[in-house]
């Protein structure tokens, strides 16, 4: 079975491998297909995963990919906007994400599908696992929910 793995750099110029999933390989493949480059790049090449808009060499700098994701996010929120003022408040939501938003959210889902709790932190590159627990919201949905259902007086009107 073939594995992929993302070289990530990050704070401080930390380098981390991240696991690709089969579904990113496949949403790559198709955003290179769509740049004119082979779906699968060749052995040892340097290309930045994220194209900058202009030429095809250098990595898009990080001020860029946030005005782009800025950009998606505000469209998709005018589209939730279009669909009437009870939208509004969810709009305001998605017009305020950002990449760090999309960072936490999937952090959160890994821990939600209890994804182990060693491989969120390696993934996100974070030193310490306490750091990483901040993702850790389904057990306390679950023991809000639990508690709400079968801790009751039984008091009636």
């Amino acid at each position: 079975m073939e594995r992929w793995w993302l070289e990530v750099t990050g704070k401080g110029n930390k380098t981390r491998l991240v696991p690709a999933t089969d579904e990113l390989i496949v949403e790559l493949a198709r955003y290179r297909s769509a740049h004119g480059l082979p779906p699968a790049p060749h052995p040892g090449e340097a290309r930045p995963i994220v194209l900058p808009i202009i030429g095809k060499e250098k990595p898009l700098p990080r001020g860029a990919l946030h005005l782009v994701l800025k950009e998606v996010f505000g469209m998709a929120a005018e589209r939730l906007r279009s669909r009437g003022p009870e939208w509004e408040s969810r709009a305001a939501v998605l017009a305020s994400a950002s990449a760090h938003w999309l960072r936490h959210t999937a952090g959160s889902h890994m821990t939600d599908q209890q994804v182990d709790l060693r491989f969120v932190r390696d993934n996100f590159g974070h030193a310490s696992i306490a750091t990483t627990s901040a993702y850790l919201h389904t057990e306390d949905d679950a023991r809000h929910e639990a508690t709400q259902e079968r801790h009751r007086i039984g008091w009636t009107r």
